[in-house]
C-alpha cells in the first residue's frame, strides 16, 4: 500500500545520486536538506510556541503561587483552569509542537526504510531477485545480511560480475573517503568507520547543547529552588548521544552517515531561528 511513497522517495535519492557520480554518502545529504526544508514551517510554528511561553511563564508562575499549599480539589481545578484562559489568551497551544512531532514520525520511518532499502527503492529489484541474490551469496559459503545495506557489502564482497542475470546497474558507490558505508561498524574491531557512530554521537549532544544555549534555557533556581530544566535536560543530553552511539553501531555506516547530516542541518536550522525569532531570556 505504501510502496508507491517508498519508490517515489528511492528514485528521488536515485536522482540526487546521479548528481553526485553515484556516491551515495553525499546523495544523502541532499536527501537530508530536502525534508529538513519540508519541515522548517512546523520548525518556525514551534519556535513561536516556544516564544510565547517563554512570555506567558512568569505570568504562570504568579497562578502557581497564588494556589501554592492548597491541595484541595477545588483550588487544583481553580488554578488549571486559570492557566488555560492564560495559555487561550495568549494563543499559546501546550500540544502543537507534539503533534508536529508526531506528524514528522511516520516520514522518517519512511526516510530510513528507503535507505536501508536501496536494492529495492533504487535498483528496483523485485522480491525473487533480491532472493536470487541471498542464494549466490549463500552458495558461496557466505552468510547473508539482514537488511539490504548489509547485501550491498556481500555483493560487493564477491563482485557485480557473480550476479549476472541481476541488474546492478543503479547500485550506488557506498564508499567515502576509502571507508565502505555498507558496512557495520564493529566494536570488536577497529576501522575507519568508528568515526561514524562517534561523530554521530557527538553531534547529537552539540545539537542538544547548543538549542538550550541558543534558546535561553533556564537553568535559574525556581520556586522550590530546584534548577529548572537541568535535570532533565542533563538526562536527555547523557542518554541521547549514548542511544545515537549504540545504534549508529548496530547499523550500517550509511545511517550514521544520515544521522550526523541531520544532527549538522539541525544545529544551523536552530542558529538561524534563534537569531531570526529569539525566545525572550528569562531572569
Amino acid at each position: 500500500m505504501l510502496d508507491w511513497i517508498y519508490n517515489l522517495l528511492g528514485t528521488m535519492l536515485s536522482w540526487f545520486s546521479n548528481i553526485f557520480f553515484g556516491k551515495y554518502a553525499l546523495a544523502l545529504f541532499l536527501y537530508a536538506l530536502l525534508f529538513k526544508l519540508l519541515f522548517l514551517p512546523a520548525a518556525i510554528k514551534q519556535q513561536k510556541s516556544q516564544i510565547i511561553m517563554a512570555k506567558i511563564a512568569p505570568k504562570m508562575e504568579k497562578i502557581q503561587a497564588k494556589y501554592r499549599g492548597k491541595t484541595d480539589e477545588a483550588s487544583i481545578q481553580k488554578q488549571q483552569q486559570e492557566i488555560m484562559e492564560l495559555q487561550q489568551k495568549e494563543g499559546f497551544r501546550p500540544l502543537s509542537g507534539c503533534l508536529t512531532m508526531f506528524l514528522q514520525l511516520p516520514v522518517i520511518t519512511f526516510l530510513y526504510k528507503v535507505i536501508r532499502s536501496p536494492l529495492s527503492y533504487i535498483c528496483k529489484l523485485t522480491g525473487e531477485e533480491i532472493t536470487k541474490i541471498k542464494d549466490i551469496i549463500t552458495a558461496a559459503g557466505i552468510t547473508p545480511a539482514l537488511d539490504e545495506i548489509g547485501l550491498v557489502a556481500n555483493i560487493q564482497e564477491l563482485g557485480v560480475d557473480a550476479f549476472a542475470g541481476i541488474d546492478l546497474t543503479k547500485l550506488p558507490d557506498f564508499t567515502l573517503f576509502g571507508a565502505n558505508l555498507a558496512q557495520t561498524p564493529s566494536f570488536s574491531e577497529f576501522s575507519i568507520l568508528w568515526l561514524v557512530p562517534i561523530l554521530a554521537a557527538a553531534l547529537t549532544w552539540l545539537s542538544s547543547y547548543l538549542m538550550r544555549k541558543w534558546n535561553n534555557v533556564s537553568t535559574a533556581p525556581v520556586g522550590n529552588g530546584e534548577v529548572q530544566g537541568k535535570s532533565p535536560m542533563n538526562f536527555m543530553e547523557i542518554m541521547m548521544p549514548l542511544m545515537t552511539l549504540w545504534m549508529t553501531f548496530s547499523f550500517s555506516g550509511m545511517l550514521g552517515v544520515y544521522w550526523i547530516y541531520q544532527s549538522v542541518l539541525g544545529i544551523l536550522q536552530s542558529f538561524i531561528l534563534s537569531k531570526a525569532l529569539p525566545i525572550p531570556k528569562r531572569t
